[in-house]
């Protein structure tokens, strides 16, 4: 999980710094070299850099302001990366937004590190620690990257207050990492923890009982709220008691969560697949997007009738363009060479948009696309976000170019009768023309 040799070395990025009170004021991408307290004092779009805010020294504090660094998906990019020649200390990182990057945020060789109140979407890895010791990653956001946080060759570290929501492909991993206490987070995803290669070194997953109000409002502290997509998670489905499951959860041999806590009725609890919005960063339900065009089956859906609700409800794109054409948005339409339509152009991994459908009645149903790939392995999944284990995925034949369209085979899928969110998300790098359900 190493950084490319050029951003091990880093670049000599030219960061906007003037003095405010007794913070440096940062505006644009920056290596930080010498101790001191930095803010953020605005947005930084769409970057091509490779790191956006470098941290190479210790005994620094970056703080965000609720600010966004988003790069554009580029490999091994880092929206804050924090390392030096040796393992880095008493550097803190806050309230900041990172979206689009490789890493959003990369601590590589840190001790006494802490990451709070961030916000990490739409990354790969929302935080990295490779490796860390005794940091903390508290009262964070991350949701909608493929891993929310990844420990790796790390110890005596602390998660905590963290709501991992909707990660595609782990809430948390772990590879070679021991002795580090995650407590009081909420997880939601189709999986929440993930141990790779390497065994299970031991962990603790609660600290100690006490009271006080828990990350779902529950009336103690103690181990972390499991919960899934469907809604079967432990916390959502176990007996409990005084706020905790009555059972403990073993994730893996050495790691158990004695005091898991109980998913309280009425408490706000992120849904998956979500991007944090407004003021107080509160992800959206995947059932907030709407139909921008009425679908009953069987019928054929064009990929760029995609549904409402923006960035984040509507649809995710690693690299989002300013598109006017058919529709505006960030997702990159382009007109069809011979006839009159449009099509999705560029779609990548981990870009995903949501379709709301009207199911007719019970049955199987066949899913058939029109796409083009430059090279074989090409796919997307089809989601039924009503029942989000109920997915077929669709393979794009290698049509050796963007231009040469091509219809799939068909695929299938079992629908219930009434009304669907069904998510298409990308694993690979196609242009998508529309897909039949029939």
């Amino acid at each position: 999980m190493g950084l490319a040799r050029w951003l091990i070395l880093g670049l000599l990025l030219i960061g906007c710094t003037v003095g405010i009170g007794s913070a440096i004021a940062v505006t644009g991408p920056v290596v930080i070299d010498k101790p001191g307290s930095y803010e953020l004092t605005k947005d930084i779009l769409d970057l091509k850099t490779p790191v956006c805010i470098e941290i190479r020294c210790d005994n620094v504090v970056f703080d965000g302001k609720g600010h966004r660094i988003r790069g554009v998906d580029a490999a091994n990019s880092a929206g804050v990366l924090v390392h030096g020649s040796g393992p880095l200390s008493n550097v803190h990182i806050r309230n900041l937004v990172t979206e689009g990057w490789f890493y959003g945020i990369y601590v590589w060789g840190g001790k006494d590190v802490e990451i709070a109140g961030c916000t990490a979407t739409g990354n790969y890895f929302g935080t990295a620690l490779n490796p860390s010791s005794d940091s903390a990653v508290v009262n964070s956001r991350f949701s909608a990257n493929s891993y929310g946080v990844v420990l790796t060759g790390s110890t005596r570290n602390t998660i905590s207050g963290c709501r991992i929501t909707g990660n595609d492909l782990a809430g948390i991993s772990l590879y070679g990492s021991a002795g580090n206490t995650f407590s009081n987070n909420l997880f939601k995803n189709e999986k929440n923890a993930v141990f790779i290669r390497g065994g299970t070194p031991a962990n603790a997953w609660n600290v100690p009982r006490r009271a006080g109000t828990n990350i779902v409002g529950g009336p103690a502290i103690g181990g972390n709220c499991w919960l899934a997509p469907d809604g079967t998670g432990l916390s959502e489905t176990k007996p409990q008691s005084g706020g905790f499951v009555t059972t403990p959860y073993t994730l893996e041999p050495g790691n158990v969560d004695n005091l898991p806590l109980a998913a309280q009725p009425g408490s706000k609890v992120p849904a998956a697949n979500t991007t944090p919005d407004g003021d107080d960063a509160t992800p959206k339900p995947a059932g907030a997007s709407r139909a921008y065009t009425i679908h009953t089956l069987p019928c054929t859906i064009q990929f760029e009738d995609f549904d409402l609700g923006g960035p984040g409800v509507g649809y995710f794109t690693p690299a989002p363009v300013a598109n006017t054409l058919y529709r505006s948005g960030t997702v990159a339409i382009e007109r069809n060479a011979k006839d009159n339509g449009f099509h999705l152009t560029g779609t990548r991994y981990r870009e995903w948009l949501r379709y709301t459908v009207e199911v007719p009645r019970d049955g199987l149903y066949t899913i058939q696309a029109r796409a083009s790939a430059p090279s074989v392995g090409q796919r997307f999944k089809v989601i039924d976000e009503c029942h989000p284990k109920n997915s077929v995925t669709v393979w794009v034949p290698d049509t050796n170019s963007y231009d040469s369209f091509t219809m799939t085979r068909g695929y299938q899928i079992r629908l219930s009768k009434g009304t669907h969110t069904l998510k298409v998300f990308s694993y690979g790098t196609q242009d998508m023309d529309w897909f039949r359900i029939s």
